[in-house]
């Protein structure tokens, strides 16, 4: 069973304001498309001033790199350049696997058998659907099986009670 992690809502808070500025632009430019508006984002800037969520860059940081994945949705090229540099700069070893923002999680890798770690019910719905164990983390209300940290993931007894929770 392979562990793939999310990386925004996740390890980074890319999430808060982001389309805040998208919002401001569409009032004066009705026109603007969402997406035209994120693959020209200063990807740079945003992420370096995204918070990392819950010491995970530390918790990856303290584990072997072969134990999970990182899953994370690009908008553009730049983003993935980003992030991939951001992580390493921060000494994160784990392979980061990039998929595009119109694909499904579940078509980039086999979901089946393997265990998704997702703050996106969306994501973790059709991680489901493709036979993979979803896992939401987060403090919201769930019908997944929930985490707040990333550090039960290097758990093995954990994470054998959220596949047991899952196949319930």
């Amino acid at each position: 069973m392979k562990i793939y992690v999310d990386c925004d809502g996740v390890i980074l808070n890319t999430e808060d304001g982001l389309f805040n500025k998208y919002y401001e632009l569409k009032k004066n430019n009705p026109t603007l498309k969402r997406h035209m508006y994120l693959q020209n984002m200063d990807w740079e800037a945003w992420i370096n001033q995204s918070r990392v969520i819950k010491e995970a860059i530390d918790i990856l940081n303290r584990h072997d790199p072969k134990d999970a994945d990182i899953l994370t949705k690009v908008h553009s090229l730049s983003e993935a350049r980003i992030k991939i540099n951001y992580f390493r700069k921060n000494g994160v070893r784990n392979n980061i696997i990039i998929v595009p923002a119109e694909v499904s999680k579940a078509e980039v890798v086999a979901a089946r058998g393997n265990l998704l770690v997702d703050d996106s019910f969306q994501n973790l719905k059709e991680w489901s659907e493709h036979g993979g164990y979803p896992v939401y983390f987060g403090s919201k209300e769930s019908t997944y099986p929930t985490i707040e940290s990333l550090e039960s993931l290097f758990e093995k007894e954990q994470v054998k009670k959220l596949i047991f929770s899952i196949k319930k």
